[in-house]
């Protein structure tokens, strides 16, 4: 499936059930990533892409950027 955007594509990842096997983490990190994108709180950028990664996502389209 692909998703546009590495919040969304995190999000999507979280979604899926037992997914904290899959990345070497507690359940409650899940839980709370789960909460902060809810509230509208931070996770770094550097922090999806790596559990994303670990996951076994990839990147479709590399970022562009316009100067």
């Amino acid at each position: 499936m692909e998703v546009k955007g590495t919040k969304e594509a995190f999000a999507q990842m979280l979604s899926e059930r037992g997914v904290y096997k899959k990345l070497g983490v507690d359940r409650s990190t899940v839980a709370n990533w789960k909460t902060y994108l809810k509230e509208g709180r931070s996770i770094s950028l550097d922090k999806m892409e790596e559990m994303l990664l670990k996951y076994g996502a990839s990147v479709v389209q590399e970022k562009v950027w316009k100067v």
